[in-house]
């Protein structure tokens, strides 16, 4: 008679936890419920809510990951320079904020080396060293922004002030910003993801209310069309490379107030729609981390700025699954 210690050359563990972390493939006992169990691959992404921000607003900044992860700035009513901390499980209020408060900014880099920069009517640039934020060299155009990289190594594309937005693109070296080859589609309030030398950008308006899905991926030169996501929007946040991206949230046209928090995929060449949405639809807010691992932070919807945060875990990773008969 065929085992399974026979086909594997070792037996079912009986445990009385499930294990953590999980390779797929995995099958245990769980001697506590009385339950075989199997780590089984997630086949569509899935959000799991998280703990709340401290201060509830939009148009933040934010760096980081799903466990360690770092907001700042932002719309609370009037711009604020709040900062905080995430754990994993809570938020964290820093002692100190940024110098000069503001929304619509961009942020990259971790939770304890970012950088913040831009916004509405705002071209500064501040570092955070993980305790205190100092002002470095500024921006060439004061606009709203987003980016990718790190904090020695970012690119800010579109954004701007107008309805229209802007082409114009600048790369940060650590000491200064540079106007780089400009991005093909004039935008503002877009999403964007990746490195410095690999990024990818995608909707945002392209002529208040009127949104866009055009996505552009950037090689450290210049800026590429590329295919469009399923949904134009903007507002829209994410997280990941220019490879493997997840956009969520955002609102299809600025007029509607709709918010439906829809979930897209980016594989390197194409976008697919997430069968499952954010539990709370918003945009405006701050993304982080992997296309595995996500981070979803505040931003606003037609109710007003929200506080609560979901964490993202993509489709391919291991979950629980009890074994039956049926």
């Amino acid at each position: 008679m065929t085992t399974y210690k026979g086909i594997n050359g070792f037996a079912v563990q009986s445990v009385a936890s499930d294990p953590s972390p999980l390779d797929e493939g995995q099958v245990w006992y769980n001697n506590a419920s009385y339950a075989f169990k199997l780590a089984a691959a997630t086949t569509v992404g899935t959000f799991a809510s998280g703990g709340n921000v401290n201060t509830a607003r939009n148009l933040l900044g934010g760096s980081g990951t799903q466990t360690a992860a770092l907001i700042f700035g932002g719309n609370a009513g009037s711009p604020t320079t709040a900062t905080e901390k995430y754990n994993g499980t809570t938020w964290t209020n820093n002692p100190t904020g940024l110098n000069t408060g503001r929304r619509d900014l961009g942020g990259t880099g971790t939770q304890t080396a970012a950088l913040g920069f831009g916004g509405y009517s705002s071209a500064a640039t501040e570092t955070f060293n993980g305790s205190t934020w100092t002002n470095v060299n500024s921006m060439n155009t004061s606009r709203r922004v987003r980016g990718a990289g790190i904090q020695t190594a970012t690119i800010a594309g579109g954004g701007g002030e107008g309805p229209t937005g802007t082409t114009a693109s600048e790369a940060w070296n650590g000491t200064s910003w540079t106007s780089t080859s400009p991005i093909n589609t004039s935008r503002t309030e877009v999403g964007m993801t990746g490195l410095q030398t690999a990024a990818l950008l995608f909707g945002g308006y392209s002529n208040y209310p009127t949104t866009t899905a055009a996505t552009e991926s950037w090689n450290g030169s210049s800026w590429t069309s590329v295919n469009s996501m399923n949904t134009a929007r903007a507002g829209i946040d994410g997280a990941g490379t220019q490879t493997a991206t997840v956009g969520f949230g955002g609102i299809p046209a600025g007029a509607s107030g709709n918010f439906p928090g829809a979930t897209e995929l980016w594989n390197g060449t194409s976008w697919t729609t997430n069968s499952n949405s954010m539990g709370t639809g918003r945009g405006y807010g701050s993304g982080c981390g992997t296309q595995a691992n996500a981070l979803a932070s505040a931003g606003g919807n037609a109710t007003g700025v929200v506080a609560n945060t979901e964490e993202f875990t993509g489709p391919g990773a291991p979950v629980t699954k009890t074994i039956t008969t049926s």
